[in-house]
């Protein structure tokens, strides 16, 4: 204020009075540049926001899909070698286990590896197809090498708990 009055001793009231509109025509054009970049980039980040909300929402829902996937395939192929394990024993199998010299159950489990096999992710992908490949040459094999399959299916179940448990870090979860 006291620089406007120094300058109408010095200038003419109509020069000072230009100025003066041009330092406030100068203030107004930086605070409306200011907002409209502010309120841009409020935008901007509520868009990334809501796509960082959609993409962890969606990994959230693929995660929990293969570890209910993954305990489920592990489940059946366990039933699968248990049921080996009483035809062996010479005892009954299910109803429905063994069609025609075809391991019904068996036959069903790699259908379901492969059409899951995007949610499964290629490791435990991988992992469970050997396995089922493993019970596969179980049921095709003599009495000598099924003592061998089943020290490999401890070995693989052992895998799949380990890879499990790096996918997910189960026994990290305390309440």
């Amino acid at each position: 204020m006291a620089e406007l009055l120094e300058w109408l001793t010095k200038y003419s009231p109509a020069v000072v009075l230009l100025i003066a509109l041009g330092a406030a025509l100068l203030f107004v054009t930086k605070l409306i540049v200011e907002k409209s970049i502010s309120s841009e980039f409020d935008a901007k980040s509520k868009v990334f926001e809501t796509l960082l909300q959609r993409r962890s929402a969606f990994e959230e829902k693929v995660l929990s899909d293969r570890f209910a996937l993954i305990t489920a395939l592990s489940a059946r192929l366990e039933r699968v070698m248990t049921d080996l394990n009483r035809l062996r024993s010479g005892q009954p199998a299910p109803d429905g286990f063994m069609t025609q010299n075809e391991i019904v159950p068996l036959t069903e489990i790699f259908v379901d590896l492969e059409v899951h096999r995007l949610v499964l992710g290629e490791d435990f992908h991988a992992l469970f197809t050997k396995q089922a490949r493993l019970a596969l040459e179980a049921a095709n094999a003599r009495t000598e090498d099924w003592r061998e399959s089943g020290k490999e299916w401890a070995r693989f179940r052992e895998e799949i708990r380990l890879a499990a448990e790096a996918a997910f870090g189960i026994s990290k979860i305390h309440w």
